[in-house]
This record gives structure tokens, C-alpha cells and sequence, in this order.
């Protein structure tokens, strides 16, 4: 996985192969074989170790918090998760944010209590919020990465818990 990770940060994802895979790790691909059917697996593991990598403590009251690890590894392979980004179909990428952050919010809830609200409401509010960190996403990787996705974050739970910006966006006086 590592290997993938490395030669994604040096070279588009349709110029990585299981030849250049094995050769950057020294094993056979035979090898490579025994643990992953084909690249698209490899990547699925790739991307469960990424929501892993979220801490959800109950200390982070503040889901951004739980997401420092994860951003930090975003970016130290700054340049491979562009190449991805750019380098997948429409398709591909946005099914890998659906699962990734599928996980990411379920996680979060399971681990922060039960709600009161009935099913239906969960339901819905998980949806919502996976579909604001699949596009915030989106437009963190349409702008190069070029600016600190969590501190943005931060600043926007901030907004919505003064509560001023959900007056202004529903005019309520």
C-alpha cells in the first residue's frame, strides 16, 4: 500500500502498474497477487486505512479535530492525492468519497451517543453531511490543496455554532 501511495506522489494513477508496484517493494507479483486481486483493491484498503486513521475521542468534541490525522497524511502525499484526483473518472473518485466519508460520519455518530431523533431523521442528517464533506472535498482538490482544509473547518463549525449564519441562510429574526 505504501508503495502505491509513493509512486501516486510521483506519477499520474494511469502510470502506476502491479510491475512498477512489486519493483518499488522488491517482491514478486506473485506476491502482490496473494494479498490484492488487482489495483482497485489495493486502493479499497488504502481507503479503510484512511477512515482508521480518524480519532474519534471523546475528547474531540469537535468533529474536525477527529479528522487531524487523516489531513496530515493528505498532506504529506500532497502531490499523489492530486494525481488521483485528476488522474480518475468521475465515477471512480466520487464512489471513493462516498465510502470514505460514509464511514468517516458513521463512525462519528456511533461513537458520540444516540440521538433522540427517530431513524428517519439520522438518516437523513447522515446524508446530509456526507454530501458537505464529499463537495468540500471536491473543491479543496479543484483548488490544489492550496489552502488549510481543517482550519476552514474549524472555522465554519465556529459560524454554525454562533448560530449567526443559519439565522442569515433560513432569515430568521
Amino acid at each position: 500500500m505504501e508503495a502505491y501511495i509513493q509512486l501516486l506522489d510521483e506519477n499520474p494513477t494511469k502510470r502506476v502498474t502491479v510491475n512498477n508496484i512489486v519493483a518499488r517493494c522488491g517482491v514478486s507479483r506473485n506476491t502482490f497477487y496473494y494479498y490484492f486481486p488487482d489495483i482497485p483493491s489495493l486502493i479499497a484498503e488504502i481507503e479503510a486505512k484512511w477512515v482508521g486513521m480518524v480519532e474519534f475521542s471523546p475528547n474531540s468534541l469537535v468533529f474536525v479535530d477527529c479528522l487531524r490525522p487523516l489531513a496530515k497524511y493528505a498532506e504529506e502525499h500532497r502531490s499523489g492525492l492530486i494525481h488521483a484526483y485528476h488522474s480518475s473518472s468521475v465515477e471512480s473518485f466520487l464512489g471513493s468519497m462516498e465510502c470514505l466519508w460514509d464511514a468517516i460520519v458513521k463512525r462519528y455518530v456511533e461513537q458520540h451517543g444516540k440521538s433522540e431523533r427517530d431513524e428517519a431523521d439520522r438518516e437523513a442528517m447522515l446524508r446530509f453531511f456526507k454530501g458537505v464533506f464529499i463537495g468540500t472535498t471536491i473543491n479543496w482538490l479543484d483548488a490544489e490543496m492550496s489552502y488549510d482544509l481543517l482550519e476552514e473547518g474549524a472555522r465554519v463549525c465556529e459560524l454554525l455554532r454562533s448560530g449567526e449564519i443559519v439565522k442569515r441562510l433560513f432569515d430568521l429574526n
